[in-house]
C-alpha cells in the first residue's frame, strides 16, 4: 500500500481555496479582511492640500433626519465643519471602517464646530440604528433623499466620505474604505474647525 504524504504547500493551498470561497460569499469575512488591512496602515485617508486660489466645489443641498426626528440641513451648517459618511449595514468596506469612524467620532464629538453625520443609504433608520447600538457605536445615524445629490459628491458608491469646511466648500471627498482613526486626519478636521 502506497500512502502519500500531505505536504505543507498542499495544506496551504486547501486553506487558501477555502478562505477564498468563504470570502466570496460572506460579507462579515470580507469586512474582517478589510479591517485587518486598515489596522495594518493601509487605506489611510489622503489629507487634502488646498492650493491658494484653488476653486473648491460648494457643498450640495442635503437634508437628513435621525430616529429622534432631529433634522440637519447641510446648507445651514456654515460656520461649522461637517463630516459626512455614507454607508450601509450590508457593505463590507463600510463595516470594516466603522470602528475607525467610531474612534474618529470619539475624538471630535465634543468639538462645538464639528457636525458628524453618519448617513444610511438604505433609508432604514431603525435597522441601522439597532446595528450601531449592537456594535456599541454611540453616534447617531441619519437618512435623507440622496438621489438628488450631484454625482460628484455621491455617485452611489459606498462608503463615501465628505468633509465640508466652515465656508461650505467640500475639501475632502473619498470613495472607498479608509482608516479615519488616523491622528493626522483628526488634526486636519479639528484644524479646519478652528480656522
Amino acid at each position: 500500500m502506497n500512502i502519500r504524504k500531505i505536504t505543507p504547500s498542499q495544506i496551504f493551498t486547501v486553506l487558501l481555496v477555502l478562505f477564498t470561497i468563504v470570502y466570496l460569499y460572506s460579507a462579515r469575512v470580507k469586512s474582517w479582511a478589510i479591517m485587518g488591512l486598515l489596522l495594518l496602515g493601509f487605506y489611510k485617508p489622503p489629507i487634502p492640500q488646498v492650493k491658494p486660489g484653488e476653486k473648491l466645489p460648494q457643498a450640495p443641498a442635503l437634508i437628513v433626519q435621525n430616529t429622534d426626528g432631529k433634522v440637519i440641513d447641510l446648507q445651514q451648517q456654515k460656520g461649522k465643519v461637517v463630516f459626512i459618511n455614507f454607508w450601509a449595514t450590508w457593505c463590507p468596506p463600510c463595516l470594516a471602517e466603522l470602528p475607525s469612524i467610531n474612534d474618529f467620532y470619539q475624538k471630535v464629538k465634543d468639538q462645538p464646530n464639528i457636525v458628524f453625520l453618519s448617513v444610511d443609504v438604505d433609508h432604514d433608520l431603525a435597522k441601522s440604528s439597532l446595528f450601531l447600538q449592537k456594535k456599541g457605536y454611540p453616534f447617531p445615524v441619519y437618512a435623507g433623499t440622496l438621489n438628488r445629490l450631484p454625482s460628484q459628491f455621491f455617485s452611489g458608491s459606498i462608503p463615501t466620505t465628505l468633509v465640508i469646511d466652515k465656508k461650505g466648500f467640500v475639501v475632502f471627498n473619498h470613495t472607498s474604505g479608509a482608516n479615519y482613526d488616523d491622528d493626522q486626519f483628526a488634526q486636519y478636521v479639528i484644524g479646519l474647525s478652528k480656522q
